[in-house]
């Protein structure tokens, strides 16, 4: 396993050679509502990016054949969407605009931003290489917290829903491979959204994070990836101090749960790595165990060395690629 350290390679947001800006017609959901109270994170921040700027107009009805992206240009830009969100979105060299090609949805975690997760995961620019869209959008607010709530109404769930719609129906994202991923309450994120879609998400990919399915949420296929040494997500379970958090369930009770809604309930965990577990029930539920692992993202750049190990022996990205 590789530990972390300061100065290493946060690793490169991929950004297009020129100057010019896509034209990304998106039409989304407002701001959030007030977010709960800001607490420490302790960690660093992550580098800043100069990519463009998208110019944003509202979405025109789906063609009824896939021609929508032949005007966008090939690299990472930055979208400034309603309501005062921003996103990073990725497109890879040599498409031109009419195949539909597989989406994966990135989410930061509490407080970060998408150039952090960008760093971090380097799923821009894996995505790219691989011949996929990606998105990265931010939470809203100076405090960049989602919204975790099962009420109706949810305003980033509705925000997720139509980002996903307007995509598909403007950037030509295949509404049939469609993956969301998030780290930390960005994993928590993702599971509302996704469970919020249903039928829309091919899978959902949380990382340091675990979260018991929310009420009426239906099949879903998920791979939970975890460090037992997170010392922000406890592996073990446990309280959230900040004021309005669910407590954190344990990553073995939580998969289980998810394992049950599709009636299975035995499992078998194998050694894929020294330090990885793989703990995978037969209808497709895993849980990733990262024995030693931190609140980081396996196969990532490392990050403070607060949060714990970042692990070599595992790669995230690859595994949510392999899910398109």
């Amino acid at each position: 396993m590789a530990e972390t350290g300061e100065g290493r390679d946060a690793g490169a947001v991929h950004l297009p050679s020129h100057g010019a800006a896509i034209l990304l017609m998106l039409a989304v959901a407002g701001c959030a509502g007030s977010p709960p109270a800001a607490v420490p994170s302790g960690r660093n921040p992550g580098p800043t990016s100069a990519a463009p700027t998208a110019v944003l107009t509202t979405a025109p009805p789906p063609s009824p054949r896939p021609d929508c992206g032949h005007a966008r240009v090939a690299g990472t830009v930055v979208l400034a969407l309603p309501g005062g969100r921003r996103a990073l979105f990725a497109v890879p060299a040599g498409d031109d605009g009419h195949h539909r090609l597989p989406l994966v949805i990135g989410l930061p975690g509490y407080g970060r931003t998408s150039e952090e997760l960008a760093a971090q995961s380097r799923i821009p620019a894996r995505a790219m290489a691989a011949g996929v869209l990606a998105v990265l959008p931010q939470a809203a607010g100076s405090a960049k917290a989602w919204i975790l709530s099962e009420a109706p109404g949810n305003r980033d769930v509705s925000f997720l829903s139509e980002l996903v719609t307007r995509l598909v129906a403007t950037e030509c994202a295949d509404p049939a491979r469609v993956v969301i991923t998030g780290i930390s309450d960005g994993g928590d994120m993702a599971v509302f959204a996704a469970c919020a879609m249903p039928g829309r998400v091919r899978a959902v990919v949380t990382v340091a994070a675990s979260i018991n399915p929310p009420a009426g949420c239906g099949r879903l296929r998920i791979v939970a990836v975890h460090g037992d040494a997170d010392p922000v997500d406890p592996y073990h379970g446990g309280p959230d101090n900040r004021p309005g958090y669910l407590a954190t369930p344990p990553a073995t009770a939580a998969i289980a749960a998810w394992a049950a809604l599709d009636g299975c309930r035995k499992a078998v965990t194998t050694r894929v790595a020294p330090h990885i577990a793989a703990t995978t029930y037969p209808c497709g539920a895993q849980l990733v165990t990262v024995n030693g692992g931190g609140h980081t993202w396996p196969g990532g750049a490392p990050v403070n060395r607060s949060l714990g190990v970042t692990t070599d022996e595992y790669d995230a990205t690859a595994t949510i690629l392999a899910l398109l």
